[in-house]
């Protein structure tokens, strides 16, 4: 896609390095293609913004917003001196029906963000993975688990099964988080029956007010 100095002149803007070019849940009414520099695309994760992706010259950013007229779903930020070149949601409509090569640009870039922020995305449950764990842990307890005696008997094996097709995390993450929570005497491995986990309802109460 060629932008000529005219369309520069008349679409272009400048950011500073550092600058936040729009900011998570902002309302959007264009997209940008970056003709120079480097960009940030953070998320807000808990109380902290992590890094999703750095784009450079050519990538293109900020265009689901005008494909689903929702507020922006992540900060964009200048993370080099840039100069972008913006896209309103008339120019976009209009570059998707006219120009091919337009389209096919996107449709190449939505699948390649599409995994790479699954690969983020996976990188941080595995962060968080004892905290997940013991989410799913008290969900599979409370509906799947034996309760006795004020505790809640969970078979390991089906456990680890349920949990790797809703939780995101490998068998050898669940394992470790499993340990973590063991270790820490949060919840108990029979050494006589290592098949079941005990879960005491206490342990409930602990993790939801935590």
């Amino acid at each position: 896609m060629k932008i000529s100095e005219d369309m520069v002149n008349k679409h272009g803007l400048r950011f500073k390095e550092s600058a936040v070019i729009f900011d998570e849940n902002e309302p959007a009414d264009q997209m940008y293609l970056i003709l120079s520099g480097k960009v940030g695309i953070h998320k807000k994760v808990k109380e902290a913004f992590k890094l999703l992706i750095e784009l450079k010259e050519g990538d293109m950013f900020g265009e689901m917003a005008l494909v689903d007229r929702k507020p922006r779903s992540a900060r964009a930020i200048a993370k080099t001196d840039v100069l972008l070149f913006a896209i309103t949601e008339s120019v976009f409509y209009n570059l998707i029906q006219t120009n091919p090569s337009f389209s096919l640009k996107m449709v190449k870039m939505l699948s390649s963000r599409l995994r790479e922020t699954n690969q983020t995305i996976a990188s941080l449950l595995k962060g968080d993975r004892k905290n997940i764990v013991t989410s799913a842990l008290i969900t599979f307890a409370q509906t799947r688990g034996e309760q006795e005696e004020g505790q809640y008997k969970v078979h390991l094996a089906a456990f680890m099964k349920w949990a790797i097709l809703r939780v995101g995390l490998e068998h050898a993450d669940l394992v470790s988080a499993i340990n973590l929570l063991v270790k820490d005497k949060l919840i108990e491995q029979p050494k006589n029956d290592p098949s079941h986990i005990l879960i005491r309802e206490t342990f409930f109460k602990y993790t939801l007010d935590q």
